[in-house]
């Protein structure tokens, strides 16, 4: 993610945790809140077999967002995904009871890594995106309706919903697109609206842009 008038702050992911220096350099905690004004981010280490604690530390500081005029989540592992690994059921099960069960968070959207593609989910009014942009190279694109369901793709891009196969799809029916590409999602903000674009990193050009009003 990219704010142009924000800092950015990082969140761990697997390569970082498997490094033996990363510790020493960290100046944060595996999970925290940081508040910038009226925009307030929950940092949270979610990766598949290792997020109890994230998802506890996330019900016990919500109330720390109730003030936020907007709530972001920044975590590694997707809610949603049509890359490598996919959708995690029990990761996004778990994200979804804490947002729904937090109606004073006003939230907007959340933002991943880990898989090496792009892809944009939309639930409710919420965002869900997925910006693998390093640590190795691009993976294949995951599409449950093609190749006998082993998930395969042979393509560059999907777009709108798609079908559940088994647990990896979870959240497939809130796809909005996905690229095999690296990229970033720069958000801002508007009067009454934050527009996300998502620019390829490659060309330098936005894909595509999402608007979102509150």
């Amino acid at each position: 993610m990219f704010f142009p008038t924000k800092p950015v702050l990082m969140v761990m992911g697997n390569h970082d945790k498997i490094s033996g220096q990363f510790q020493q350099v960290n100046q944060r905690e595996y999970n925290y809140y940081q508040q910038v004004r009226n925009i307030g981010i929950f940092f949270v280490y979610v990766q598949s077999g290792l997020d109890a604690n994230a998802f506890q530390f996330l019900e016990d500081n919500a109330v720390l967002g109730y003030g936020a005029d907007h709530i972001f989540i920044v975590v590694h592992h997707p809610v949603y995904s049509t890359g490598g690994d996919g959708s995690i059921e029990s990761i996004s099960k778990k994200m979804e009871q804490f947002i729904d069960s937090h109606p004073q968070l006003k939230f907007r959207a959340q933002f991943s890594g880990h898989d090496h593609v792009f892809a944009a989910f939309k639930r409710g009014q919420g965002y869900y995106f997925v910006n693998g942009a390093g640590g190795g190279g691009r993976d294949t694109m995951r599409d449950p309706t093609t190749y006998a369901g082993q998930r395969v793709w042979p393509a560059d891009e999907l777009h709108g919903p798609l079908t559940y196969l088994d647990e990896y799809c979870y959240g497939y029916e809130y796809h909005q697109d996905s690229w095999l590409k690296f990229t970033r999602t720069e958000v801002n903000f508007e009067a009454s609206k934050i527009v996300y674009n998502i620019r390829d990193l490659d060309t330098g050009n936005i894909l595509v842009s999402y608007d979102q009003p509150f």
